[in-house]
């Protein structure tokens, strides 16, 4: 192999490999400004006291790497964002995960104009955040977790849950609304949560009351 060869095959192979500036994992960035998003616009006070939406030009990846870009000089770690909720749960952890899949749900729901309520949405992050990892909303998850056999079967696997709970002799203690509303009980929640007593003796000496609104 002659030395221009040599020298074009060691071009090829350096080329290929070396980064000579920026992040290696992010290899496309676009420019964009965002005047019709209105939930990436900045939010500032105006001179008179107004809330105001500014319309900055951002930066947008097409791949992630957070670590990497809030130690980047100039880079306004308040506004920089992923969607990567496992890079999000590496990096900055299990709150900031449940802020993340929040917003993602939200944005995903009101793209094309549905309305779900808040609280709906931030029961389900919750769920998927409480035991401090992230928890799939699937059989794999949801049925991993500590709770009774019924609440297991349903959800997902109905019969493999039955059989696996009689195999094992597991009892149900039916403190889940999963649990009441299979068996046609009411839930331990809420006016369910407790019961009321009438005492018969106080109520022979009881006074009518006049029922005169007019």
């Amino acid at each position: 192999m002659d030395d221009d060869t040599f020298l074009r095959c060691l071009k090829s192979s350096m080329l290929s490999d070396l980064a000579l500036q920026g992040i290696e994992a992010i290899s496309k960035v676009y420019m964009v400004n965002p005047k019709a998003d209105e939930s990436k616009k900045r939010i500032q006070t105006s001179e008179n006291g107004e809330i105001e939406r500014i319309a900055d030009w951002l930066l947008e990846t097409d791949e992630t790497s957070l670590k990497k870009v809030l130690s980047t000089k100039d880079v306004d770690s308040c506004r920089t964002f992923t969607n990567d909720v496992v890079e999000i749960f590496d990096v900055l952890g299990i709150e900031i995960v449940r802020k993340a899949i929040e917003r993602e749900m939200n944005h995903v729901i009101s793209f094309d104009g549905s309305y779900v309520n808040y609280r709906h949405l931030a029961l389900l992050c919750d769920v998927m955040t409480t035991k401090g990892h992230l928890m799939a909303i699937t059989r794999h998850g949801i049925n991993r977790q500590d709770v009774g056999p019924i609440m297991r079967c349903s959800f997902e696997e109905t019969v493999d849950g039955l059989m696996e709970a009689v195999a094992h002799a597991e009892q149900d203690p039916l403190k889940g609304i999963s649990e009441n509303i299979l068996l046609g009980q009411l839930a331990k929640i809420g006016t369910g949560s407790f019961d009321l007593l009438l005492d018969v003796e106080k109520c022979s000496s009881a006074m009518e009351l006049p029922m005169n609104f007019a």
